[in-house]
């Protein structure tokens, strides 16, 4: 495939991840918010849904409620693995074997890829019937050209062939995609991402059962060769022809050759995660083992100097994208600066004024605050554009993610804000101090304001709880498994629980011994770890 093929598969997968995805989360939380549904995990645990989906995924089972619509699906399109993301068993005294075993996991919307998200809403929701036309063929176009084409690329009669389809469909379900759309369709190829995305839309698992296949088949051929040479080798000795060693290097070259094709079998059936996995990275937070408090989790791989300012302000401020680059703010250039995790310097944003905070959003946009003008700005910083500017009523402050919407920290109150449509969906008082560093993991938003104390705040029940740290507090970051690290006033880093209770400093080398740590911030698809100091220096570090 040429590198013009190689772009067309960029943009198809752009489009499917970056925005059909997307949409179908969307899609279903509207679905059940309009129900009067709190959260997804409450919307799983309904005995509709719950029901449903283990009949997606059970066969020959017959449940002790509502079993008149018990179904015997002839094929169960829900994995194991998609399965054991959305729901765990629930012990119980009696061999009864249904839905009722199992409860909905604290799964996230974000969590779905676009498969198992369509499945949900084409089972599960009240749908009409072009919606469900669109979803059905938007989830075949990606199994049809992403999933199970190995040479990453598409030609161009079926780019052109698909495109104007994949386009209406995603119209039709979303009619304000249309400027995602068409900068979708005019990006420039990225080579990295675009490897990057072939990797993550591969179904891998196809490509390994057939890699076995033809292992087995390999190895039954060789042993057969190996034991038609062996007898050969034994006749020939048998009547006195002296070429012993000839056959005994060639059974050395095949035991080598089956060993090989042994090692390569087992890899092929246990060396790689599933798909879904690896298209959701908070999925490897909550399936690995919680952090111990404390503990050496990351070793320095980087660090580089920054472009210079003349005076040094305490909330400079370095995020990592999902395509590993380093967006860094300054406060008087008024600029994100972009570099590679090298050091190398990729380009300069100037912005209208000076930004207080930023965050990533994916792939290639973040979002700074610019608290002079009241204004939220989204930028993406491969082409250098700006995506769109939200303008608030407020000065804005921190700033980070949760579910895809924008956490926004101003006077006296935190705002949970749509991208998309720019409308705030949640205020949440926060009394009489302004949120200046925020973080999110799963339902869980942490908070800063200058102070000795960490609060930790549950977006969907609104409890409140907090935490006394021995010195004020700089900036904080989660990490994998919810956990958070707070870089403090004192120099030290404090590794504090998921649930905002606990805490123990950390003695990684490098982190703790960088003078004067301003900002961290962990990116969990990359597994890396940034901080910025107040001599201009970036560290990037690798998680163990």
């Amino acid at each position: 495939m040429d590198r013009e093929d190689r772009r067309h598969f960029f943009v198809i997968g752009s489009a499917i991840l970056e925005v059909v995805t997307p949409v179908f989360r969307q899609k279903l939380e509207n679905n059940y918010t309009n129900h009067k549904v709190g959260c997804f995990k409450d919307y799983l645990n309904s005995q509709p849904v719950a029901h449903t989906l283990f009949h997606l995924r059970h066969r020959y089972m017959t449940c002790c409620k509502d079993n008149g619509n018990c179904r015997n699906n002839p094929t169960l399109p829900i994995t194991y693995c998609q399965w054991d993301l959305l729901y765990t068993e629930t012990p119980r005294p009696d061999k009864h074997y249904c839905y009722c075993k199992y409860t909905a996991k604290s799964v996230q919307l974000e969590d779905l890829d676009i498969t198992l998200a369509g499945l949900i809403l084409l089972n599960c929701c009240t749908l009409g019937p072009a919606e469900q036309q669109a979803i059905k063929m938007l989830r075949q176009y990606k199994n049809d050209y992403l999933s199970h084409n190995t040479k990453c690329g598409i030609t161009k009669p079926e780019y052109d062939a698909l495109w104007p389809h994949l386009t209406n469909f995603v119209l039709q379900l979303d009619p304000s995609r249309q400027d995602d759309i068409v900068r979708i369709k005019n990006r420039p190829m990225d080579e990295s991402l675009c490897t990057k995305y072939f990797i993550d839309l591969l179904d891998v698992h196809k490509q390994l059962d057939q890699i076995a296949i033809t292992v087995q088949e390999l190895n039954s051929t060789f042993q057969t060769l190996s034991t038609t040479v062996h007898g050969l080798n034994t006749s020939l000795q048998g009547i006195g022809w002296n070429i012993h060693g000839s056959f005994q290097g060639v059974n050395t070259t095949l035991q080598g050759i089956q060993t090989t094709m042994d090692k390569l079998l087992y890899y092929a059936e246990k060396g790689v995660t599933c798909t879904c996995q690896r298209e959701n990275p908070d999925i490897q937070r909550q399936q690995r083992k919680s952090y111990k408090l404390g503990q050496d989790i990351f070793y320095q791989i980087h660090q580089f100097t920054t472009v210079s300012c003349s005076t040094v302000f305490l909330y400079n401020k370095a995020v990592m994208t999902n395509d590993e680059h380093v967006a860094f703010i300054q406060w008087e250039n008024c600029s994100i600066e972009i570099y590679n995790t090298d050091g190398s310097h990729v380009g300069t944003i100037p912005l209208q004024s000076s930004p207080f905070d930023i965050t990533e959003i994916n792939n290639s946009t973040v979002a700074v605050t610019l608290p002079i003008y009241d204004r939220i700005d989204i930028w993406n910083i491969n082409n250098k554009q700006i995506v769109k500017s939200i303008q608030l009523s407020t000065p804005c402050y921190g700033i980070t993610t949760i579910n895809n919407k924008l956490v926004i920290g101003c006077w006296g109150r935190l705002l949970i804000i749509d991208p998309q449509t720019e409308k705030v969906e949640k205020t949440i008082d926060t009394g009489d101090y302004t949120p200046v560093r925020l973080c999110c993991s799963g339902d869980s938003i942490f908070v800063t304001n200058d102070s000795h104390y960490l609060y930790h705040y549950s977006h969907s029940n609104n409890k409140i709880s907090k935490v006394k740290l021995p010195s004020k507090l700089y900036d904080v970051t989660t990490l994998q498994d919810g956990s958070v690290y707070v870089i403090c006033y004192d120099g030290s880093v404090q590794h504090v629980s998921s649930d905002g209770k606990k805490y123990k400093q950390v003695t990684t080398k490098g982190l703790t011994s960088f003078p004067s740590v301003l900002g961290i911030r962990y990116n969990p698809v990359q597994r890396k770890l940034v901080i910025t100091n107040n001599k201009d220096s970036i560290k990037v570090f690798n998680e163990c």
